[in-house]
């Protein structure tokens, strides 16, 4: 049987669906599947919100294993955080500037006493759904904000304050925007294992027993999961974020020393 008519398929839900448990999930889920099935009998694009790093992992999983119907993601630029994703037929082909993805620039005098949270906080006050919203960056003495393009004017019209802060708020070409370069630092060690706590332990430079502490208070996620065991061993490649204390990246597993220890570089964002 051909994967479109699959796709067509009144069970191909189920089937996509097959081995989720959560009901949060599945809803999501099924939303993907309405995008799917559409662009497979319309013969065209279909755009889903803002997604945020988990859904998006969630779903490159499954689709994966289709053909027929190809995919895309995109945030606005190439690091973006929350991304959307396109659906459309294999023999089309794959266009950023296609995504109705808006990116506007917010200025004020005082913003810069704003934080990331005090933007978000006040445009999903303005009663507009998390899914509408992208990447914020706060870059200052200017905040942008990537939106979707339905939302956009009232965004444009509405937007006026954060907190007592007056602010200013135009839209400026996707393509235009100048976004400030993510900063890191490289940490090179070694560990006894690969063991999560270890890894931690490495990249924020504190004590095993006080990483333990945030594992059992459910502060962290590996790939935006949360990871309740401090002996779930870590890859190469693998997303570590510790709740008030930023993210870090397993960048590189190297050699075993002569002491048995495993050589690692972590990239921990600051």
């Amino acid at each position: 049987m051909k994967s479109q008519n699959r796709i067509s398929s009144s069970n191909f839900k189920e089937m996509f669906l097959e081995g989720i448990s959560s009901s949060e999930d599945k809803l999501f889920m099924s939303k993907m599947v309405d995008q799917i099935q559409l662009s497979a009998r319309y013969h065209e694009k279909r755009f889903s919100g803002f997604l945020d790093p988990r859904q998006q992992n969630l779903l490159y999983g499954r689709l994966t294993n289709l053909s027929d119907i190809a995919f895309d993601f995109w945030g606005g630029y190439d690091e973006a955080e929350r991304r959307m994703v396109s659906f459309f037929p294999d023999y089309m082909e794959s266009d950023t500037s296609q995504f109705p993805i808006a990116a506007l620039q917010i200025t004020g005098q005082g913003i810069e006493k704003l934080s990331h949270r005090d933007f978000l906080g006040a445009i999903l006050g303005l009663g507009i759904k998390r899914e509408k919203i992208g990447d914020i960056i706060v870059n200052h003495p200017i905040c942008y904000c990537f939106c979707s393009d339905d939302i956009k004017e009232y965004i444009l019209t509405s937007f006026a304050k954060v907190g007592s802060i007056s602010i200013s708020v135009s839209e400026k070409p996707v393509a235009d925007i100048c976004l400030p370069e993510k900063k890191y630092k490289i940490i090179n060690s070694t560990v006894a294992s690969l063991r999560l706590d270890a890894v931690i332990s490495s990249g924020l430079g504190e004590s095993r027993s006080k990483v333990l502490s945030y594992i059992q208070s459910e502060k962290v996620n590996v790939n935006w999961e949360t990871v309740k065991s401090p002996s779930f061993n870590v890859k190469q490649g693998d997303v570590i974020s510790v709740r008030g204390h930023g993210r870090m990246v397993l960048e590189q597993i190297g050699g075993v020393t002569r002491k048995g220890r495993i050589s690692i570089m972590i990239k921990r964002y600051i």
